[in-house]
């Protein structure tokens, strides 16, 4: 009978260590589940953080973008106006520090700006003809894109002098019209 008490006793042991065995199973299972429940909404944030900032980016793009052609535009026309100082590429290169090449392109890209404004005007002044009544050539002006306005901006802000009239440069070092107030270098004769 004793050794039916220890097989039994020990069969009494070996179910509590199943018993512990399986407890320790399924608390490790119920963390497991914590964690991939956590990891997977940890990974949607992560998705909509993601598509929330290059929804940002993609407006900041936009909006630089813009700017750029608007600051191009105007640098263009400073280039374009100190060229019309009748100084050659390489000296406005110089003093700009850029090269002669983003002189030309500047030039290049003010003169195309130049000509389609002059175009987009001859467009408007031909609709304006045609129309029967003044009221339908206002609402045709009125009608005008925004986008035209900003390809316009650094030819408007060029000062054209009029057709035919005299051209007006700025007095500079040296010119006969500051001669009164320049002072020659030492050891120069006067």
């Amino acid at each position: 009978m004793t050794q039916k008490q220890r097989r039994g006793s020990r069969a009494v042991q070996a179910r509590e260590a199943a018993r512990e065995k399986a407890a320790r199973f399924v608390k490790q299972e119920e963390e497991r589940l914590r964690i991939a429940g956590e990891a997977i909404l940890l990974q949607e944030e992560i998705d909509d953080f993601d598509e929330e900032t290059e929804r940002r980016v993609a407006k900041l793009r936009e909006e630089r973008n813009g700017q750029l052609v608007e600051k191009r535009e105007r640098f263009d026309a400073l280039v374009v106006e100190m060229l019309d100082t009748e100084i050659p590429a390489q000296q406005v290169a110089e003093r700009l520090g850029i090269s002669v090449g983003q002189v030309r392109t500047a030039k290049r890209n003010f003169d195309q700006a130049v000509a389609a404004v002059a175009e987009q005007g001859a467009d408007e002044s031909a609709g304006a003809e045609q129309a029967e009544a003044p009221a339908e050539s206002d609402r045709a002006a009125a009608s005008t894109p925004d986008a035209a306005a900003a390809s316009q901006s650094a030819a408007a802000a060029y000062n054209f002098p009029p057709p035919g009239g005299p051209v007006t440069l700025p007095a500079q070092d040296g010119s006969p019209e500051n001669v009164e107030g320049a002072t020659l270098p030492p050891g120069a004769a006067g």
